[in-house]
């Protein structure tokens, strides 16, 4: 769960991220209606996953009673992470200058 002003900024910093060869793939727990306002409205253009059931969190250690703790994960191209951010609470997020620094180190 990213906070607007991070959301934002993550969207400003999406063509840079592609122009290293990189892709952001959204996952959140939330239902599709509840959250498909925040997207159109900040103008994703990145793919959004759904995943109401907390199967990927479960997977990647990050599930707390069904939530998604707010969470980075960098992967290199052939899925091995390189690279992890666990929030320690909802608005604590990497910047986007962190994460892009952990993709040109790929």
């Amino acid at each position: 769960m990213f906070c607007r002003d991070q959301l934002v900024e993550l969207r400003e910093s999406y063509d840079k991220i592609k122009k290293i060869d990189a892709e952001v793939i959204a996952i959140s727990t939330e239902k599709p209606i509840d959250i498909k306002r925040t997207i159109e409205a900040l103008g994703f253009q990145y793919p959004v996953l759904y995943d109401t059931a907390s199967a990927v969190p479960r997977l990647y250690g990050v599930d707390q009673d069904g939530t998604a703790i707010p969470s980075t994960f960098v992967l290199d191209k052939s899925g091995k992470i390189r690279w992890t951010y666990i929030a320690t609470e909802d608005h604590d997020q990497p910047s986007m200058a962190q994460i892009i620094e952990q993709l040109e180190a790929l």
